[in-house]
């Protein structure tokens, strides 16, 4: 590729010398401009020439051809760098949710522990209920205003 851009250019080079010869060997100088204007669109079509050979589907076929594996290549990269990136998602989902459930159970058994040390510290008795029974079933004396009177007789 290179040895066909650099044969284009000597081309070129040669073409621009023996096109300023017949400029400068006019015949009239009313048509200098129209030569320059005629010299210049041939050095720029020989440019591109070798330009638009290297373009898929203009020039070589093995280019083409070239370019449509690199696009395979490309399409399957990105296929795999998606597959990979659903594959870290998920691993980071999980890690995130083991996380806050460790979290979770580390913040459950501090209050257990909390919730201990205070019931250790209270004493907790008997508490006699509203219709006069105690817990374990049985009669107890109320005072004031019970069944027996008003006045404790």
């Amino acid at each position: 590729m290179k040895n066909v851009f650099f044969q284009s250019v000597c081309r070129t080079g040669i073409f621009m010398i023996c096109a300023h010869t017949i400029v400068h060997f006019r015949p009239d100088e009313s048509y200098e401009k129209y030569l320059k204007l005629l010299v210049g669109v041939m050095v720029l079509v020989q440019l591109f020439i070798p330009l638009c050979s290297m373009l898929p589907g203009i020039g070589d076929p093995e280019s083409a051809e070239g370019i449509d594996n690199f696009k395979a290549a490309l399409e399957a990269g990105m296929e795999e760098a998606r597959q990979k990136a659903l594959e870290t998602d998920a691993m980071l989902e999980e890690m995130t949710l083991n996380e806050v459930r460790k979290r979770m159970e580390e913040q459950a058994e501090s209050e257990q522990e909390n919730i201990n040390v205070e019931i250790e510290g209270i004493r907790v008795e008997p508490v006699e209920s509203i219709s006069g029974t105690d817990t374990s079933g049985a009669e107890t004396p109320m005072t004031g205003g019970g069944k027996g009177g008003g006045n404790g007789d």
